[in-house]
């Protein structure tokens, strides 16, 4: 009697945990996708910097397509990476290693992480850049769905990296989906500027990569 007691007792703890799991997993990207197929967003939405505003917030030269739009400020001016079609306004961590995973889920938990020793923006070649696409349990962290809707970016989209109080905007030319096992697309090299964004694929799992691929315009 005893014995069927602490089974049951522990078979239902064991649902529990699969069910917390599941929950902190898919309820983020389930949220993500519903939230995204009712909102209206514009591809872009200018960023506000010296470069481009005048005294009075508008954009400098821009045209009455853009008088009635609200400049968007980075979350950090120094370097923060801006992609308004799918919601993302976040930190970009600088110089982080990609072969230790201490360090770069740390870094992973305070932003979008860009690769030590690839490009800057701006600089020609690839600044590559990588993110969270799922909510685990033991990945916590305000950041830790941020490239949930990378899959939503097709060509001609555009994604803004504000580095050092400069907006620099990337114009999307390629997404594909990799096996995990393949680094060969993390080692290209570009004579332009150019930047990688990737992450997992399907979010909440780590089966694929998902590339997306964009130049400075």
């Amino acid at each position: 009697m005893v014995g069927k007691f602490v089974f049951k007792t522990l078979g239902n703890l064991l649902i529990a945990l699969g069910v917390g799991i599941a929950t902190f997993t898919y309820v983020p990207i389930i949220y993500s996708e519903v939230k995204y197929s009712f909102s209206n967003k514009q591809n872009v939405v200018p960023v506000k910097n010296e470069q481009n505003s005048g005294s009075n917030g508008r954009i400098a030269g821009a045209g009455p397509d853009f008088e009635n739009i609200t400049l968007l400020e980075p979350v950090d001016p120094n370097f923060s990476v801006i992609i308004t079609k799918i919601d993302v306004n976040a930190p970009v961590v600088e110089d982080v290693t990609t072969i230790n995973e201490s360090e770069y889920l740390s870094a992973l938990k305070r932003g979008v992480a860009h690769a030590q020793g690839t490009a800057l923006p701006g600089q020609k070649g690839n600044m590559f850049l990588f993110a969270h696409s799922s909510l685990n349990f033991w990945q916590l962290g305000p950041y830790a769905t941020v490239f949930n809707l990378l899959n939503k970016l097709e060509e001609g989209d555009l994604v803004t990296i504000f580095y050092k109080n400069r907006a620099y905007t990337y114009s999307v030319y390629e997404a594909e989906v990799i096996s995990g096992w393949n680094t060969e697309p993390f080692y290209e090299e570009y004579d332009e500027a150019t930047i990688t964004l990737v992450t997992c694929d399907p979010p909440g799992s780590t089966l694929n990569r998902r590339i997306v691929k964009a130049r400075l315009i």
